[in-house]
């Protein structure tokens, strides 16, 4: 016998139990939220701290309906992040949400409504409940895990003279702990594609939103990844595009097009070399704060970086080189893999055969150890947590010596990625709070730098597109990428072939 569970009808749509509950869950908190902003109101005169109250209370609203998977309605994407707690970023947890619910209801029971006790309990308080340290051997596992990535989970316990059953344990630790997820480095120009980065503004918000459609409507064949910041007016593209004459020409012109009529200002990088800057000694951070050393901070990014140079652990990557001979099977693997190093053979199995793959598990075990023998294929590993609220890129026209320079200075951050272009580098980087205005500072000074032409900055973006990598392998017909005309034209700026 099939039971369908209830379901309750709430505003336009229908809930289950667990969605009711879950909607008024939040809902509660909300209440709680709007009863301490109104006590703080009645109490304090208008004053920047009044004002940074209601944007932390604004953000731990965001967060608890992040937490219940609640769609944000079209006012929270106006709300800007609070220095130290941002509701968009920081990765939603249960027991961070109902440590909100208990605190909020302490505030409220013995009437707090001291912008410096209020801050203290919901922000502090929050993240010093969410602190889980990790251990000695956690840290080495860590460490193990970046400096050899492709060696055997057997022979890395032997290592750490441990069980393979004790070593598991850990990564699911880590899992909980900080969100530490596995994915790869994919070398694209080995599949006869080449990848590009833009850095754009606007004037304004509609022109945006219109960018947005154009992007996921217009430009989708192509695209990889869309971001807006949270003024909704900077932006970051990413496409991938057949390595022919023929698409990267049509391609140079969609971008004069953009550039005419969308775009004030953009910077275009062809992506040469990725990096996996997570290559830190883990043992010289606290990872209950992951501040970053004093001496950074004292000489500046680049200056440490130089006085450095011969003993700083330099990034992990793969450059951009000549193709190989591949078929479908490889792109599909690569794909699949890019976002999910660690997905066991089953699960790929299971993709393959729903887009209509069949094959045998030694040939496809065969061809992933072959992508990563061949370094088509890099693993890292990535993180979450709160105690690095703060994500930021920057874009960097710079000579090619100074872009080497940037790859290596933010590699001594606590999590970071860089990719080197042809006019520059772009990097991506995770802060905690307290570090914020020493990186902000760090990174902008390289303005002044010789041979450092522009510096663009980005923080705190949201993700408006980002297609699967696997939409285009039945493109590959063994030799060349198949494309037509339609597919780069822009019809709602005018441009038709």
């Amino acid at each position: 016998m099939l039971f369908r569970q209830k379901e309750t009808f709430y505003g336009s749509f229908f809930l289950s139990d667990d969605g009711v509950a879950r909607v008024q869950s939040v809902v509660e908190v909300a209440d709680l939220l709007s009863t301490l902003k109104h006590n703080i109101h009645e109490v304090t005169l208008p004053s920047e701290e009044l004002f940074e109250v209601d944007l932390l209370l604004d953000n731990l609203r965001l967060y608890a309906k992040r937490v219940k998977g609640i769609p944000f309605d079209e006012d929270d994407y106006k709300i800007k992040p609070h220095p130290y707690f941002d509701g968009m970023v920081l990765p939603p947890r249960e027991r961070m949400y109902n440590s909100l619910l208990r605190r909020l209801k302490v505030i409220l029971r013995f009437n707090i409504t001291s912008y410096e006790k209020v801050t203290r309990d919901l922000l502090r308080g929050l993240v010093s409940d969410e602190v889980d340290r990790i251990t000695g051997r956690e840290i080495r596992l860590l460490t193990l895990l970046y400096q050899r990535p492709n060696t055997p989970q057997a022979q890395m316990a032997k290592e750490l003279n441990i069980s393979l059953p004790t070593m598991r344990k850990d990564i699911r630790a880590l899992e909980e702990k900080i969100g530490l997820r596995f994915a790869n480095l994919i070398d694209w120009g080995r599949f006869k594609l080449r990848h590009y980065g833009i850095f754009f503004m606007t004037a304004d918000v509609k022109i945006s939103r219109r960018l947005q459609n154009i992007f996921n409507k217009e430009m989708s064949t192509y695209l990889t990844r869309a971001v807006f910041d949270t003024t909704f007016r900077r932006g970051f593209v990413g496409f991938r595009l057949p390595d022919q004459g023929k698409p990267l020409q049509l391609f140079q012109e969609q971008l004069e097009f953009l550039k005419e009529y969308l775009f004030a200002d953009c910077q275009v990088h062809e992506i040469k070399q990725y990096f996996q800057s997570t290559c830190f000694d883990h043992f010289d951070y606290d990872t209950s704060t992951w501040l970053i050393e004093s001496d950074v901070s004292t000489l500046g990014l680049l200056n440490f970086v130089r006085e450095n140079w011969a003993i700083l652990p330099k990034p992990r990557g793969l450059s951009n080189t000549i193709a190989r001979a591949f078929d479908q099977l490889d792109y599909y693997l690569a794909s699949f893999l890019v976002g999910d190093g660690n997905a066991p053979m089953k699960k790929i199995l299971d993709r393959l055969s729903s887009i209509g793959v069949e094959a045998p598990r030694t040939t496809v075990s065969t061809r992933k150890t072959r992508l990563l023998k061949e370094r088509t294929m890099e693993p890292y590993f990535w993180f979450t947590t709160p105690q690095l609220p703060f994500f930021i890129s920057f874009a960097v026209k710079c000579e090619p010596y100074i872009a080497e320079q940037i790859a290596v200075a933010v590699a001594q951050m606590p999590l970071a990625f860089a990719t080197v272009s042809n006019i520059g580098c772009v990097v991506n980087v995770s802060v905690p709070a307290r570090s914020l205005g020493t990186i902000l500072n760090l990174l902008s000074l390289t303005i002044e730098d010789e041979g450092v032409e522009e510096v663009w900055q980005m923080q705190q973006f949201k993700n408006v597109g980002s297609p699967d990598p696997a939409q285009i392998a039945p493109k590959w017909n063994g030799s060349y990428w198949n494309w037509s005309e339609e597919e780069f034209e822009i019809p709602s700026l005018g441009l038709k072939y």
